[in-house]
């Protein structure tokens, strides 16, 4: 489904005015953020590649190599 954006009288819509607009953080807010999301990240790429996705990597692969040459 996709979302309607609102326009204003110049046909800017709202999320575009919101991408734009620069708003300054703290140094301490910034380095929070920047610690929040090395931990995230960190959680993440310890977690295990699914069997299922494994799987179509496999695939993937044995398509590849037996696609002939054009």
């Amino acid at each position: 489904m996709v979302e309607d954006e609102k326009h204003d009288g110049n046909g800017e819509s709202s999320k575009k005015k919101m991408r734009d607009m620069k708003l300054p953080l703290k140094p301490d807010i910034t380095d929070l953020i920047g610690q929040r999301l090395r931990q995230f990240y960190e959680g993440v790429v310890d977690q295990p590649v699914p069997d299922r996705f494994l799987q179509l990597l496999d695939e993937l692969d044995r398509a590849s190599t037996t696609k002939k040459p054009k």
